[in-house]
């Protein structure tokens, strides 16, 4: 799909009486449609005790709805062709299919019965929490994503932005049929929901199709896509565990949001200090100093709130001369600025990442989502390349003093002598 050159299809969006958000943009080149079903909720809205609650319901809506069991569902996505799946993430949860354009119809069937008329059957609820706390141990027991989770947990004190996805084994051994339903009664309703495609499909055709299943609810408007605010705490704190021979090392820095002006500044700035093989952190700390063979820096944004963070995975012994190399190459960019040679390279890295990332229906499904969730519009691929390119070195020097202050950074290693090598700063 040819995105650089001239203007690209526009995506079309239509507000069903019941509060129903739908948008569309055909692809007619590509005989396939993505479609998704997009809650604006994700795990950020649980309490302590209802952690992992969005993740359980979105495993449970796939056990069986009105016109499928489990079975069905199975076997109806495999005819069609495609692919059916589903993630909760901290701020939405979506439900999507893939499928080839002739079966549009039974594609729609199927999603729209899935999300809107689950039977939560009873044999399926405590299998169904037994295969997430499995899946919580196989997280505990990765130390990559345990070092992060505990990281978070502690960054967003007793907020749900720092408790896993997937809850704690505790919380979800507690959550009963009863809750749960009465969570689902009061999630999924239309207002909260986006209805998206990309592929080969008409706009006029999708509402058609919306309209029909959804004429049982009320007239409702749209609900807004917002979250309680919420601050980080600047936290600098150690785990050990003994089964590790290395540290897992994490620096966290308060940073912008999704939908921040300077976006496109931040994702240049991040690029050249660690995002990728020509980054200052990996080019001094791996390649020169042999300090890590992981090493990289990236950014966590949300609705309203976000971080920098710095990551790499160090030998005990070598931990104190990581910190310093760290400091050090923060430093110099702060001093020196960054070059225009660099400037340029993270402009093409960064332009060329947006283009192919939009290279399938279903990648353009979820951008178009997001932009709609995040913006209220479309963002035309013309107007972000635009506004990577009018970014300056003054703009990305003036980012690096106001977003990297070591001094203010949280602070986090998990490993088998973690406790020694904090930092002094």
């Amino acid at each position: 799909m040819a995105l650089s050159g001239g203007a690209p299809p526009k995506w079309k969006k239509t507000k069903l009486k019941c509060g129903l958000t739908v948008i569309s943009e055909e692809l007619s080149e590509i005989p396939s449609i993505a479609l998704s079903y997009t809650l604006k909720s994700g795990s950020r809205a649980e309490s302590a005790e209802k952690c992992g609650l969005h993740h359980l319901l979105e495993h449970l809506l796939f056990k069986g709805s009105r016109a499928y069991d489990q079975k069905k569902i199975a076997d109806v996505s495999d005819r069609l062709g495609g692919r059916l799946n589903a993630f909760t993430g901290k701020e939405i949860t979506q439900f999507y299919i893939k499928s080839i354009d002739e079966k549009f119809g039974e594609a729609f069937q199927l999603l729209t019965d899935i999300v809107l008329n689950p039977t939560f059957p009873e044999t399926e609820f405590e299998k169904e929490k037994n295969v997430i706390i499995q899946e919580i141990k196989e997280s505990a027991d990765n130390p990559d994503t345990h070092a992060f989770e505990t990281f978070y947990e502690r960054m967003y004190r007793k907020n749900g932005l720092g408790y896993p996805i997937s809850g704690r084994e505790e919380t979800v051994v507690r959550l009963d049929r009863g809750r749960v339903l009465t969570t689902y009664t009061k999630l999924y309703r239309p207002q909260n929901l986006v209805l998206s495609a990309a592929g080969s499909i008409r706009h006029r055709d999708l509402v058609n199709l919306a309209e029909r299943a959804f004429s049982r609810f009320p007239a409702r408007k749209p609900a807004r896509f917002s979250f309680a605010p919420v601050a980080w705490t600047l936290c600098r704190f150690a785990k050990t565990n003994s089964t590790l021979n290395q540290l897992y090392v994490i620096i966290g820095f308060d940073s912008i949001s999704a939908v921040s002006p300077l976006r496109y500044r931040m994702m240049i700035m991040n690029d050249i200090l660690g995002a990728g093989m020509s980054s200052r952190l990996y080019q001094s700390i791996r390649e020169e100093k042999g300090l890590a063979y992981t090493v990289s820096s990236f950014t966590d944004t949300y609705l309203e709130c976000g971080l920098l963070l710095i990551y790499a995975i160090v030998e005990p012994g070598n931990v104190g001369r990581y910190h310093a190399a760290v400091k050090k190459e923060i430093g110099i960019l702060q001093k020196k600025g960054i070059t225009a040679e660099e400037l340029d390279r993270a402009k093409d890295h960064i332009k060329s990442s947006v283009i192919l990332s939009l290279e399938n229906n279903v990648s353009k499904m979820r951008f178009n989502t997001n932009q709609e969730l995040y913006f209220g519009r479309e963002l035309t691929l013309q107007e972000i390349l635009a506004e990577i390119n009018a970014v300056t070195i003054p703009n990305i020097n003036a980012l690096l003093h106001r977003l990297l202050p070591i001094d203010r950074s949280a602070h986090f290693i998990y490993g088998g002598s973690a406790v020694s090598g904090m930092p002094s700063w």
